[in-house]
């Protein structure tokens, strides 16, 4: 990555955190998802006992109370802006939760079982690269689980206002997404209904961010 790329994506971070800073106050009255539907994106996501989970554009922590009920080691919650990180601090205080106010580009920490990124992904402008960190992140076998609790329409027009816009590409049809991330990852679950858009699967053994 060239200088002036190093520059670009700095400017869009500070532009992310600056929004997100912003909605941090209201984000959990504005997040709408049903404890059973959480409750059905962390069993997608393969939460058990024992397991390590990295929670990638946490927010104020969405789905830690529903992963801590099935026993988790740890939840790493990390989010680009200080201001959700600092709501889920006040939220939470389970010492099984770790959380970085961090561009989760910069982490370099490996080993963790599942990594889920939930109503989030459209702010990830670079999937392949996001692809990569994921599975950098992941042991080999390790489960990836891209989510939101709506349509693919609905998520989408939540994106159309002038700010967010900019900082947010438009969901494509599932499979077209999967496709970005199956060098690296062997899905095998998905869907874009009425009510759920998700992709999931886990880590290829033996490929690039092993």
């Amino acid at each position: 990555m060239n200088r002036g790329q190093n520059a670009a994506d700095a400017g869009t971070n500070e532009e992310m955190r600056r929004f997100f800073n912003q909605c941090a106050p209201s984000w959990d009255g504005a997040c709408g998802a049903s404890r059973e539907k959480i409750a059905a994106v962390v069993t997608l996501a393969g939460v058990r006992p024992g397991v390590r989970v990295a929670d990638i554009a946490c927010g104020t922590g969405i789905l830690f109370a529903e992963i801590l009920e099935r026993g988790p080691e740890e939840i790493f919650g990390i989010d680009l802006s200080d201001a959700m990180i600092a709501r889920a601090r006040v939220k939470f205080s389970d010492p099984r939760i770790r959380l970085a106010a961090s561009d989760v580009f910069a982490v370099r920490e490996t080993g963790f079982d599942i990594v889920t990124i939930f109503s989030a992904y459209p702010h990830f402008s670079d999937k392949r690269r996001l692809a990569e960190q994921a599975a950098f992140m992941l042991k080999p076998g390790g489960r990836l689980l891209v989510a939101h609790c709506e349509s693919r329409t609905a998520v989408n027009g939540h994106h159309m206002g002038r700010q967010v816009r900019c900082l947010s590409t438009p969901l494509r049809p599932v499979r077209e997404e999967a496709e970005e991330f199956s060098p690296l990852f062997s899905i095998d679950m998905l869907a874009d209904t009425d009510e759920f858009y998700f992709f999931s699967g886990t880590k290829r053994q033996n490929k690039a961010g092993a």
